[in-house]
């Protein structure tokens, strides 16, 4: 181009020129797949190993400057070098041909992240074990009923008669006549708008006269982990009544100490105002071995901003309770929906978790009232109580019980009402683990095999899951109904009405089938049946005046319930009355009252007594009671002779110590550790002896040294034979004759003596020794001249 062009157009494209090469070098440069030569000359070098592990992301930003050397070094030096030339625009383009034979094969081996498993597997194995979790569940009861004691303790506290005269004197007369309204017949609403303004009054008097100076010193009655229980314990000094009195007149303390104080000072003005507490046991449902290291912290405000003790007054005129906290939310309300003082959020649940919520009146009454505070108490809070079963729900009706000290009044029954239609008024849950096991509402798939719809019912809400791709139908338990088999009604003492037909038909187990019949075979159609298609079995007449009774095949009749005794007869529940009927020969049956199921799948009748008429009831139960009479004897016979043998067997131990001391002299029973090891070795060189029948131990050159006695270390081995003798026989190499004489003659005694003890107790324990006392003792070797 023949342009002439301006100086200052040339510097401009100049200068874009030299720009536009430093671009093109910081893209990255297009590389071309290139044939691999197959037919090599050079060796090939060891295979390269490119070993890429997974890592966290410190790890990768430590190794962003890692490289591997695949031995062009040389080649890629000279590409990359400063000669290279900024204006070529062919680099692209060359096809010069590369071999990379000498580079041999290329493995690379990827590794696989294992970090998430480990952690999943750790999780999966922080859950405690069975004996962990049944120990957690008694803890929580015994830590449940030692709050609730302190509750019914403090409340008597407030009852003191002189905490309730001074305080008394803090209301007026007009706020007294606020407290006490008397009744608008018109409008009753009038009356119970005065009674809150009266309350209202009292609340703010309460609040100047204590101020919560002081928080709490620790978690105090809210709710501790697993954790923190097993730590140390920290010793407090025991609140008495006196303090407690004192306090609450001078008006200083924390908030639980000052809601117990606003109880006494309605009480004082004859208020029926009744202290609620709110129990906060561990949660045993928390199946965590340990809790997380790492958990947030939350301020003093969001985990104590909930309280656990305040206060309710009864209304008499809309017949219900009115709830007043007077320190934490200062708020008066009549719950309808869903109370202001149950907790929300995380960090109040964490410490305060609403499950048992106890109310304590003013005549020592205690009531369970967490249905009007647990707005979601049928869905949430019931998983969390131990009364989720049924020994635990037994249970806790006993703690409650033992509580209450009163008698029922109508209060109480208009109290049951409300939490009757609180129930009603419970929504359906909107999530699948609030649905499983709900008393009131269950899903369409949770309808088990041996129960059905009843007919025209309809579906009381739908369930979304899945984000909308699948809905399920949500049913009223009340419109299931509970099918059995004819077996199973007979065994509730029902059978099947004439002309029933099968509400639903199922098929056998095979481990049921091989229980009934012992034979593997393919399973059977089992056919099940409400109990509207069944009536109550009644047994056929005892016959009269024999009194027989009609038996099954086995000889037995089976009695599961009480109504399936005949009507003219009656059961006898004793285990000797078999053995009385056949004694008094009169008609009966057997009386199998269940099975008890044994390895196998075997099952053997449980005999649970007899059945016979009415008539010969009186003969029988006298024939039982004579002959438990008759086995008492018997057992006390028995008594009398173990007893004899153990007197015989004191006597034996005190005629042989008598005999040792009259022949060889008074022994010294307490020796040196010497001489019992002396003993020791010489018991243990002496092998001549044969039988085990006395406590001392012959030396054997008697003639020539003198007899040294020693006390036997036990007289166990000389009383297994009472015949015996009461002395080690010497061998007969030994010289020790006297000895043997004497040994003779007392073993004769003994024999002479247990013959008489043995004739005397087997004549009877009742019999009286013959001979006076002096002859006795001559005849067992005690004498004054032995002496």
């Amino acid at each position: 181009m023949e342009t002439n062009l301006s100086p200052e157009h040339f510097q401009l494209i100049r200068k874009v020129l030299r720009e536009n090469p430093r671009k093109d070098q910081d893209r990255p440069l297009k590389r071309k797949r290139r044939k691999v030569h197959e037919n090599s000359t050079k060796d090939p070098e060891p295979k390269v190993t490119i070993s890429i592990d997974s890592s966290d992301s410190d790890s990768r930003a430590e190794n962003k400057s890692e490289f591997v050397d695949l031995g062009l070094a040389s080649d890629a030096g000279d590409e990359g070098s400063e000669d290279y030339d900024e204006d070529s625009d062919e680099f692209e383009d060359v096809t010069e041909p590369v071999t990379f034979d000498a580079l041999g094969d290329l493995q690379v081996t990827i590794a696989a992240k294992q970090e998430t498993k480990k952690e999943s597997g750790a999780k999966a194995r922080n859950i405690c074990s069975n004996e962990e979790r049944q120990r957690r569940r008694y803890y929580h009861m015994a830590y449940l009923v030692c709050l609730m004691i302190h509750g019914a303790i403090i409340n008597e506290w407030i009852n003191n008669p002189k905490l309730l005269r001074k305080l008394s004197k803090l209301i007026d007369e007009n706020l007294f006549n606020l407290l006490h309204p008397e009744k608008d017949d018109q409008l009753p609403l009038r009356s119970t708008r005065k009674l809150l303004d009266g309350l209202k009054k009292c609340m703010e008097l309460w609040q100047k006269h204590w101020k919560v100076k002081k928080k709490y010193a620790g978690l105090e009655y809210y709710m501790r982990n697993w954790q923190e229980i097993d730590g140390p314990i920290d010793l407090k000094k025991t609140l008495t009544q006196s303090e407690f009195v004192r306090r609450v007149l001078k008006g200083h303390g924390n908030c639980d100490l000052a809601t117990q104080g606003f109880v006494a000072l309605l009480r004082s003005c004859n208020v029926n105002a009744r202290l609620v507490m709110s129990c906060q046991p561990p949660d045993f449902t928390n199946l965590k071995e340990q809790e997380s290291a790492v958990s947030r912290e939350y301020t003093y405000s969001d985990s104590f901003k909930y309280p656990i003790f305040w206060c309710e007054v009864w209304d008499k005129f809309t017949k219900k309770w009115i709830t007043i906290d007077p320190t934490n939310l200062k708020t008066i309300e009549q719950v309808r929906n869903a109370s202001k003082l149950e907790p929300r959020g995380v960090a109040a649940c964490k410490r305060n978790m609403m499950r048992y919520v106890i109310g304590f009146d003013r005549k020592n009454g205690c009531k369970d009232i967490t249905r009007r505070y647990a707005s979601w108490f049928n869905s949430k809070c019931r998983k969390r109580r131990i009364t989720s079963s049924a020994a635990g729900s037994e249970w806790y009706d006993k703690v409650i019980t033992a509580l209450h000290r009163r008698k029922r009044t109508r209060i109480d029954d208009y109290e049951e009402e409300y939490f009757n239609q609180r129930d009603e008024d419970e929504g359906m849950p909107d999530n699948l683990q609030d649905l499983k096991n709900h008393p009131k509402f269950i899903l369409e798939k949770d309808i088990r095999i041996n129960q059905v719809l009843k007919p025209n019912s309809k579906e009381c809400g739908y369930l979304n899951v899945n984000h909308g791709r699948q809905v399920l139908k949500v049913f009223d338990r009340r419109d299931l109904i509970d099918l059995k088999s004819a077996k199973q009604w007979y065994m509730e003492g029902r059978i099947l009405k004439v002309g029933s037909r099968a509400r639903k038909t199922i098929k056998k187990s095979k481990g049921r089938l091989r229980s009934m019949t012992g034979i593997d075979g393919e399973a059977e159609e089992e056919r099940l049946y409400s109990i509207d298609d069944t009536e109550l079995y009644h047994a056929p007449l005892a016959s009269i005046p024999d009194g027989k009774i009609e038996k099954n095949a086995y000889g037995n009749i089976e009695v599961f319930v009480p109504s399936m005794i005949p009507a003219n007869c009656c059961l006898i529940e004793s285990p000797n009355a078999i053995k009385a009927a056949k004694l008094l020969d009169v008609e009966y049956a057997r009386a199998v009252c269940g099975f008890k199921f044994e390895k196998g799948n075997s099952s053997k009748p449980i005999i649970g007594g007899v059945v016979v008429a009415k008539w010969l009831a009186e003969a029988v139960i006298c024939a039982i009671d004579g002959i438990e009479y008759s086995l008492e004897l018997d057992e006390r016979k028995k008594q009398e002779l173990k007893a004899l043998e153990d007197w015989n067997v004191l006597l034996l131990k005190i005629r042989i110590k008598s005999n040792l001391n009259a022949t060889y002299g008074q022994i010294q029973e307490h020796g040196t550790e010497a001489n019992e090891d002396n003993i020791n070795d010489a018991s243990a060189d002496d092998s001549d002896f044969e039988m085990p029948a006395g406590g001392f131990l012959p030396v054997p050159n008697a003639d020539t040294e003198a007899v040294q006695p020693t006390v036997a270390d036990s007289d166990v081995q000389e009383l297994e034979s009472q015949k015996e003798g009461g002395f080690v026989v010497a061998s007969t190499n030994s010289k020790s004759s006297p000895t043997r004489n004497i040994c003779a003659t007392e073993s004769q005694k003994s024999v002479d003596i247990d013959e008489k003890l043995g004739t005397a107790a087997a004549s009877g324990a009742d019999e009286e020794t013959d001979g006076s006392y002096e002859q006795f003792m001559e005849e067992l070797g005690f004498s004054d001249q032995d002496d």
